[in-house]
């Protein structure tokens, strides 16, 4: 089994794990609101200052002591995981290579796992530690301010416990992308420490995609592209590039060192006629190229598609450097040719 087959069927396997941790994620928010609801007794709309005042503070200290341990209880479940990532790893290299490879050790790993920035599309950076902690003061901030707000507007008692639990499809969907995110990011740390624990073995890591209509077009402009090893985000980036980045990265074997003879394998793909295979060394670009128009208008967008088809503008021009899509203002700016042959 190529490199390519092994990262893009255990991508799978992680995105499924993520799904496990988003429905966690889920089952607290929906536990938090409705234990927030049940601190509300009384009409609240009769509430003195101070003593509207001692429950939103009740609240708060609710909401951090319960967001404390679910902090806790994801993390010290995303470290097993990250042990997991590591094995799979060793094994997968060893397969590959005609050496066996070093193994970082588990405080190398986590030093990268909790030090390392995600750079999140445009320019967002946080560590596991800053996104968790800034979730946690985010939604405690709402929960209160929606209480203040509601009795502010004059709504009775009711109406502000279900403008609380009204919060909960967009935490809930705001938290699984959270802990997607995260978990993608300690996939792709357990990768990049274990193969800059072997550097000299590769010529770099190749950033890979994954192939369907939900890919992001920073994603699909950096598909295929190999990069140095290195921390510098503008050089060497690295999933996750947005919040739910599904993206991976694999390594760029030396010949020397390549026990596959330079077998390319396949990676999957869902296109317009449904699920199936393309070779491994297929972009997403060149894949979406194969796709019919209205496939491609359904991922870039009408004029965005055309451009890609009658402009022969790549994926790549659409986003600047920082991740950020740009609009068809600035491509005009950028593309004038472009927009004349697709006739927009």
């Amino acid at each position: 089994m190529s490199i390519v087959d092994a990262v893009t069927r255990h991508q799978i396997f992680v995105q499924r794990y993520a799904a496990g941790r988003e429905q966690e994620a889920q089952a607290f928010i929906e536990r938090l609101l409705n234990l927030i609801e049940g601190r509300m007794t009384g009409d609240i709309t009769q509430f003195s200052r101070s003593r509207l005042d001692m429950m939103l503070s009740d609240i708060r200290l609710l909401h951090n002591d319960l967001y404390g341990q679910f902090s806790q209880d994801f993390i010290d479940e995303i470290l097993k995981f990250a042990q997991y990532e590591l094995d799979f790893n060793e094994r997968m290299l060893n397969q590959n290579l005609k050496v066996t490879v070093a193994v970082p050790g588990p405080t190398q790993l986590q030093s990268a796992m909790f030090t390392s920035i995600m750079n999140l599309e445009p320019t967002k950076g946080y560590t596991i530690g800053t996104a968790l902690a800034q979730f946690g003061t985010l939604k405690a901030n709402q929960i209160v301010q929606t209480i203040r707000d509601g009795i502010a507007l004059g709504d009775t008692h009711n109406q502000i416990r279900s403008r609380v639990q009204e919060l909960g499809p967009q935490n809930k969907n705001q938290a699984s992308s959270l802990t997607r995110t995260i978990t993608n990011h300690v996939s792709i740390q357990a990768r990049d420490v274990t193969l800059r624990e072997n550097e000299d073995l590769f010529d770099g890591y190749e950033w890979v995609a994954t192939l369907d209509s939900r890919t992001s077009l920073i994603c699909a402009s950096r598909d295929g592209i190999i990069y140095p090893f290195g921390d510098n985000p503008q050089t060497s980036p690295k999933p996750p590039a947005h919040f739910s980045c599904r993206s991976s990265i694999i390594p760029v074997i030396k010949p020397e060192y390549d026990a596959t003879g330079g077998l390319v394998g396949e990676r999957p793909q869902i296109g317009a006629d449904g699920r199936g295979v393309t070779k491994g060394s297929t972009t997403y670009e060149q894949w979406l190229r194969r796709q019919p128009a209205s496939f491609q208008d359904e991922i870039l967008g009408p004029s965005r598609g055309k451009l890609f088809r009658r402009g022969e503008v790549s994926i790549g021009r659409f986003v600047d450097n920082q991740g950020r899509t740009l609009t068809l203002d600035e491509l005009r700016q950028l593309e004038p040719l472009a927009f004349e042959q697709a006739g927009i």
